[in-house]
């Protein structure tokens, strides 16, 4: 795995490193792959690239917008951890909306895999995917910590590329600071929680609001859980 670290870090565009990556898994009998961020353009939807998977699905899955009602993105925002995708279709948490996509990606030939989250360097998040196995084998021996780390690297490396970014670059007591506004939290709630003065937090709401293009508390919330900033 250490020489595949190495060739991602060394990947010097974004083509390059996902077609890496999809021989990679490939190899490990993974022949579907994709990549997901959260859209700059149009809150709660997702930009992504799909690889391997049936033509079909994916001219639906665009042509439709099923990001939308996509359950497995957000499934993956809420709890910040890789998942099987069977165990979400497995689940009783489904809407009908949720669980009549599960029905179509099924029976357009989408088979079991994993939804793997990532997180830039300016606290942006990702979803790797990996599916449409050679066999159920291919899950049985995946290493779950070693997918993980890979597609961490991967992330960090596609962010070094993006250098321009797309996202909001929030510093990281920035972030903090919105993680307490969506929960409701005062400027002197804030202040308390964090130890600092009651003026360091008015000045850094300042920054944050100027950064994200918002005006009041509601709208950075909104805003920094949609583009995947901080989850609540």
């Amino acid at each position: 795995m250490l020489e595949l670290l190495k060739r991602i870090k060394a990947c010097p565009d974004r083509d390059s490193l996902l077609d890496m990556l999809g021989a990679h898994f490939r190899e490990q009998g993974f022949e579907g792959f994709g990549y997901m961020v959260p859209s700059t353009e149009e809150p709660g939807a997702m930009v992504f690239e799909l690889r391997g998977l049936p033509e079909a699905w994916r001219n639906i899955y665009r042509d439709e917008g099923l990001s939308k009602s996509d359950p497995f993105p957000q499934y993956v925002a809420r709890h910040r951890h890789p998942i099987q995708l069977s165990d979400v279709w497995k689940s009783g948490t489904l809407t009908p909306a949720e669980r009549e996509f599960v029905g179509r990606a099924r029976a357009g030939g989408i088979t079991d895999g994993f939804l793997i989250p990532t997180f830039g360097s300016h606290q942006q998040m990702g979803i790797f995917a990996l599916g449409q196995v050679t066999g159920p084998e291919v899950l049985q021996r995946a290493d779950i910590d070693e997918l993980q780390a890979i597609m961490q690297a991967a992330h960090t490396q596609l962010d070094r590329i993006n250098q321009q970014g797309v996202f909001p670059k929030l510093a990281p007591r920035e972030v903090e600071i919105l993680h307490w506004i969506a929960h409701g939290k005062t400027n002197s709630e804030i202040a308390s929680i964090l130890n600092i003065g009651l003026p360091t937090v008015s000045t850094y709401i300042q920054r944050l609001f100027a950064k994200l293009e918002v005006n009041d508390r509601s709208a950075a919330a909104v805003k920094g859980v949609k583009f995947g900033i901080i989850s609540v």
